[in-house]
């Protein structure tokens, strides 16, 4: 999906009515309660906390799109998310993995993110929140597999439907390369967990 995400005009519209303000106003407050305040707590959640807070733009009735940047050399994670409020700027919850200075801000423009973030890509939230509400706990943690591979599944049919609206046949290859990447490392770490879990059965005994 291209960056251009909102109508300016519409968008306008809507920011000049007093019940969106008051939302508006409400949305940030909740992201600045909600936002991470250490590098820890923020470790492993960008994608929870993104769709945690999708689900309280939708009950305010505030268009916002998710939003993920595959990060190249860094081996500390291998994707972002944070959750596109208008076409310049993005509610970020878990920005202090990026910039560790302490800081209130839950504001970013996209252009603000290291170059070792690639292209974004953004995603209707609807299906994908959706997803995640048939799965979630009662508190923020670690997703289980299946829903993380089930949510990929919906972002890879997204980047597919977008890639072929626009005809970029480079995207079409480019959301194929990133599901395998994706498929391969998610069956490594399953593997690996079997062998943890296995080792740590025999090791009761």
């Amino acid at each position: 999906m291209k960056a251009h995400l909102f109508n300016d005009s519409s968008e306008s519209k809507q920011g000049s009515s007093p019940s969106h303000t008051i939302a508006y106003a409400k949305l940030i407050a909740a992201a600045k309660k909600m936002r991470a305040k250490t590098v820890e707590q923020a470790h492993g959640t960008c994608l929870t906390m993104s769709l945690e807070f999708c689900i309280i733009a939708q009950q305010h009735n505030i268009p916002v799109f998710l939003v993920m940047w595959p990060v190249r050399h860094d081996p500390s994670f291998s994707d972002h998310w944070a959750v596109c409020i208008n076409n310049s700027d993005v509610i970020d919850l878990t920005r202090i993995q990026i910039d560790p200075k302490p800081s209130a801000d839950v504001i970013f423009k996209i252009e603000s993110y290291p170059h070792n973030f690639s292209v974004p890509r953004f995603y209707l939230t609807k299906p994908l929140v959706d997803e995640y509400l048939s799965f979630k706990s009662s508190h923020l943690g670690k997703l289980p597999p299946i829903l993380i591979k089930n949510l990929r599944n919906l972002m890879l049919q997204q980047d597919l439907s977008n890639a072929n609206h626009f005809k970029n046949f480079s995207g079409i290859w480019s959301a194929l390369w990133s599901y395998l990447k994706f498929r391969v490392s998610f069956g490594l770490s399953q593997f690996h967990d079997k062998l943890q879990k296995r080792h740590d059965e025999l090791t009761k005994r």
